[in-house]
């Protein structure tokens, strides 16, 4: 009987998945306690025909060591922990979840540009310090004066631009993926990345994670960016280099931060971001709501299925 396997997860049980994979005729397994590195895959998924991951790590080592996995299934949008091209070799399919948590992320990112430019983490943080007054947060401008800048244009930054719409800022975005009439129907602006960081009041990071945006946010882009901007990160940690980031925070070159997403997570104790009073910072929960975890779970177990089944799936990858 063909067998899928779940190698870690986060979720309060797999009931949900256990559903799906029964109703096709297929066992599901849990691995207790979760696979964290390469070894603890290969030896314990052996017997396995397609895998659920969340965090473990799918490397070109793990894919070779396991013949029998037809394909792998990532909980979530990113597949940083895959090992693409190699799949792609070995004719194994990929797949993520590509609708999830599109509503919830887009919500977040919404939320923290507003708090932001409203300066309301600024005044909270001198208020429960003894503090009282806007004069060190001027000027505020107001919302209609304000760019709103989208690097990466994808479901979830058009979604910003959507429900940011009645807030009045003038919209560009920078991606040199989408064709211009995604633009266009979305009503905002297309400028190339160097026009977004030079004009932007307001900077929200929406791409994936590649060699190429590795630390895309540094000393370098900050330099180019205008006094007091705001930068908003709910995509992924290692685009900003948080190094440049402190110090473009201290010295109010940028004048706050909404950051979901860190570099190392979770966020070092240590860590100069949490002594910062311009910085609003969320543990990786952007996308968490009650219905968005079911849905994940669902969706992803239904692609495990379809690969083995035969069948390409809604968010195939590869």
């Amino acid at each position: 009987m063909p067998n899928v396997l779940i190698t870690d997860h986060a979720f309060p049980s797999v009931e949900l998945q256990q559903q799906v994979i029964k109703a096709a005729g297929f066992t599901l397994e849990e691995i207790k306690p979760h696979c964290k590195t390469e070894d603890d895959i290969i030896r314990r998924c052996v017997h396995a025909d397609a895998l659920l991951v969340q965090w473990a790590p799918i490397t070109r080592r793990v894919l070779e060591a396991l013949p029998q996995v037809r394909g792998v299934v990532r909980y979530g949008i990113g597949v940083d922990n895959i090992d693409l091209q190699a799949a792609k070799d070995l004719g194994r399919m990929v797949s993520n979840v590509p609708n999830y948590c599109q509503e919830e992320v887009s919500d977040h990112t919404l939320a923290m540009i507003l708090s932001l430019a409203r300066r309301i983490a600024h005044d909270c943080d001198q208020i429960k310090g003894g503090g009282w007054g806007i004069g060190s947060f001027l000027p505020i401008p107001a919302f209609s004066s304000l760019t709103l800048g989208l690097v990466g244009f994808g479901s979830i930054a058009r979604k910003v631009a959507e429900k940011a719409k009645p807030f009045r800022f003038r919209q560009i975005a920078f991606d040199p993926g989408p064709l211009p009439d995604v633009f266009a129907t979305a009503g905002v602006e297309r400028v190339d990345r160097n026009t977004l960081l030079r004009t932007a009041d307001i900077i929200s990071l929406h791409c994936p994670l590649l060699p190429e945006t590795r630390h895309m946010i540094n000393a370098e882009s900050i330099a180019q960016m205008k006094p007091g901007v705001l930068l908003i990160n709910t995509a992924r940690g290692p685009l900003v280099n948080e190094a440049n980031l402190v110090e473009a925070l201290k010295v109010g070159k940028i004048s706050g931060a909404g950051l979901d997403v860190f570099e190392k997570e979770p966020l070092a104790a240590d860590s100069p971001l949490r002594a910062l009073p311009n910085v609003i910072l969320t543990s990786h929960a952007a996308s968490v709501s009650t219905r968005a975890a079911e849905l994940l779970q669902i969706q992803a177990a239904e692609a495990a299925r379809d690969i083995v089944l035969g069948k390409r799936p809604a968010g195939a990858l590869i």
